[in-house]
């Protein structure tokens, strides 16, 4: 019975077993009627054990023995936790309709009210999940009656729409995979979507249908582009004074930036309320989907979890730093009191050129210096019928950047390294012809040998670039600021390196593409599209640059960690 969380152990390098565990699956029945299949997994020390209590919510199938849910939930109860697993309404064994974000606050609060009349409970709570279950998390959190000691969320945002939509530009790739792979009730393998036919096709709003399905979760975000009633009504908010968090994340996750957002407003909501602060960890991940693969996202995630619990639910252990990321170049993580790393403005580099720094043919360059006379801006025609592909997750960005529609901006090579840590922005003077358009930035690592190692990027959609309700179109030909995030980073550029900022308007199917015109991009065919001319200034009346978090190096880079 035991044999995989132990394995599991020895894998991901936890600490040993302290107690067996047992699960048993039961029928919760809510006050609609409704049954969701929950399985308390609990410690076995003899008679009855009263313990502190985990609750899990998933969207996966928590009865599946090898399913990391499960796993996982084993490992908390063989650390001294009664851990309360439980398949959302819809999903799997559970009854009802699963709507994705709908129920979550509702049936999370029932649960808690069971929990907290069981025998087993000792009174102390805590609310865990990642992905989609991390979401649920945040739901039952504020839908919760009984007092939570303990939230520990991975690679989930709070906001369901900051992670679908960052920028005003929907992340197609991932949405339309993650809302037609969803299901109806199980999830659908990766290999049963016809992803290749269906992330190209137009419009945006029936690609589910390509990919396998109609799916009305799916076009029912798409049918929402801002953040309206809609999505307020599924938003968690952060509560007044919030339990002590600890938030796991990956450089690479799509949840980043919403992660960051929320640990923003948690450390302000702890501020006022007087409060714990909240705990982060990110590491050079994505999220993980099974055992076999990122241990050491699973193994870092899980031994900050149980730190974490332990010193909340249960008075043990000693508090540690409570900002922890990992760095590459230095390849070890590094300790801080708070998130942002480091304060003040950030170091800028500012785009110079001749108006002609199309591709790495041409002569874009990044300066510390500000333009101090005249120059050109750089032009370029994006295409929605022939969008600027997507590099990333570390890729070798030299075959985008071989295109007439992506300006290369390059700084010299570094005389002395240069460790970024943090939010990255870029301030950009840029012009179109076309009533919207969308503007996107990469920032990239150059090598001395030429290869681009994609670091992060962003988009931002012209329409919504003041935020607001109601979309403001531009100007023709008339120079905006677009102001685009472009995440975060965390990494040591090496002395010799060059820094490179790519400009263009597309990053297709990260993003979906912007048709350049006052149509819905949702509901955009190939008819309502047309190329659109775009011009990027930089002058001393359009000082666009690239703002970068510089910190201070480590003293102790030259040793990395051995579990990176």
């Amino acid at each position: 019975m035991s044999i995989l969380p132990r394995a599991a152990r020895r894998l991901l390098g936890l600490p040993p077993r302290r107690h067996r565990s047992a699960f048993e699956t039961q029928w919760l029945r809510l006050s609609d009627g409704v049954r969701l299949s929950t399985t308390v997994v609990r410690p076995l020390a003899g008679d009855a054990l009263r313990a502190p209590a985990i609750l899990v919510r998933t969207a996966s199938p928590a009865h599946a023995r090898a399913h990391p849910a499960l796993l996982g939930s084993r490992i908390l109860a063989e650390s001294g936790y009664v851990v309360v697993i439980q398949e959302c309404r819809g999903r799997h064994a559970s009854e009802g309709e699963f709507t994705p974000f709908e129920s979550e606050a509702r049936d999370g609060r029932e649960t808690i009210d069971w929990i907290a009349g069981q025998e087993w409970f000792d009174g102390r709570l805590g609310l865990v999940g990642y992905g989609y279950s991390g979401f649920a998390a945040w739901s039952a959190l504020a839908g919760a009656a009984a007092p939570v000691g303990a939230l520990a969320v991975a690679f989930a945002a709070r906001d369901p729409h900051a992670l679908l939509y960052p920028g005003g530009a929907f992340t197609l790739a991932n949405g339309l995979a993650w809302g037609v792979g969803l299901g109806q009730r199980e999830a659908v393998p990766t290999r049963r979507l016809d992803l290749e036919r269906a992330l190209p096709f137009l419009p945006v709003r029936e690609a589910d249908r390509v990919a396998l399905r109609q799916v009305d979760g799916f076009r029912t975000w798409l049918d929402h582009p801002r953040p309206d009633d809609f999505w307020a009504s599924v938003v968690a908010p952060v509560p007044s004074k919030p339990p002590p968090t600890l938030l796991v994340a990956g450089w690479y996750d799509g949840a980043l930036g919403p992660q960051l957002d929320d640990y923003a407003a948690l450390k302000r909501a702890a501020r006022d309320a007087g409060g714990s602060a909240p705990e982060l960890v990110v590491g050079p991940w994505s999220i993980p989907t099974r055992p076999g693969i990122a241990a050491s996202a699973w193994g870092e995630a899980l031994r900050s979890c149980l730190s974490f619990l332990g010193r909340h639910l249960r008075d043990a252990g000693e508090p540690p730093a409570p900002v922890r990321v990992f760095v590459r170049g230095e390849n070890r993580w590094r300790d801080a009191p708070a998130w942002p790393v480091s304060d003040g403005e950030g170091r800028a580099f500012y785009l110079h050129s001749a108006g002609r720094a199309n591709s790495l043919a041409g002569d874009g360059e990044l300066h510390a210096e500000p333009p101090r006379s005249a120059q050109p801006p750089d032009r370029f025609v994006y295409d929605p019928a022939d969008p600027v592909p997507t590099r990333g997750g570390g890729g070798d960005q030299r075959a985008v950047e071989s295109r007439d529609d992506v300006l290369c901006y390059t700084t010299t090579p570094l005389a002395e390294g240069l460790v970024v840590i943090g939010r990255v922005r870029v301030e950009l003077f840029a012009a179109s012809n076309a009533p919207d358009t969308d503007f996107t930035a990469k920032l990239v690592d150059v090598a001395p040998n030429g290869v681009a190692i994609h670091l992060c990027d962003g988009a931002l959609r012209g329409r919504w670039r003041e935020g607001g309700s109601a979309p403001l179109w531009l100007e023709p030909d008339a120079p905006q600021v677009f102001e685009i995030d472009l995440g975060a980073a965390a990494v040591r550029l090496p002395a010799g390196h060059r820094i490179r900022l790519e400009v263009s308007s597309s990053n297709f199917p990260r993003f979906d593409r912007n048709p350049n015109t006052r149509a819905e991009p949702a509901r955009a065919t190939a008819e309502n599209c047309a190329p659109a001319r775009q011009a990027v200034h930089h002058d001393p009346e359009h000082l666009s640059r690239l703002v970068l978090p510089v910190a201070p190096a480590d003293p102790g880079a030259s040793a990395p960690d051995a579990r990176a």
